[in-house]
């Protein structure tokens, strides 16, 4: 599917941080598979979210990433495509290298945020912070 590209905003609910600005939501089959695959690198503010997601691979990927694996706050139910929603920071992994051999997964997770290296260090983000995700 091309065309229908949505953005969200990714904020720290712990220090107010800015995180993305322009965070693709990977919803489509062909954005899930190729994902960052084939590009040059991400810019400060962008991102990739991906949905229902507790692992990534970095097979073909030419750039480290920071990952963050996410969970919806407890008691909170799923919001809509267009409303905000909260959730938990699972774990982080920071600055993870191209061509890593084994995929890398949290199973206590429900999503994927993959943010260009360095991001999550100079957000403060760590395991337990809540993110806000617009």
């Amino acid at each position: 599917m091309k065309g229908k590209s949505r953005t969200k905003i990714v904020q720290s609910l712990k220090n107010q941080a800015l995180i993305a600005d322009k965070c693709h939501v990977a919803e489509c089959f062909m954005d899930r598979l190729r994902g960052l695959i084939g590009r040059a690198g991400l810019t400060s503010g962008e991102g990739m979210l991906f949905p229902r997601c507790n692992s990534v691979h970095m097979w073909f990927m030419r750039f480290p990433i920071d990952v963050v694996f996410l969970r919806a706050s407890a008691g909170k139910r799923r919001a809509s495509a267009d409303e905000r929603q909260t959730y938990v920071v699972s774990s982080v992994h920071e600055n993870v290298r191209p061509w890593k051999a084994l995929p890398l997964m949290d199973l206590q997770a429900s999503e994927t945020l993959e943010l260009p290296g360095g991001s999550t260090r100079r957000a403060g983000i760590s395991a337990g912070d809540e993110l806000c995700i617009s």
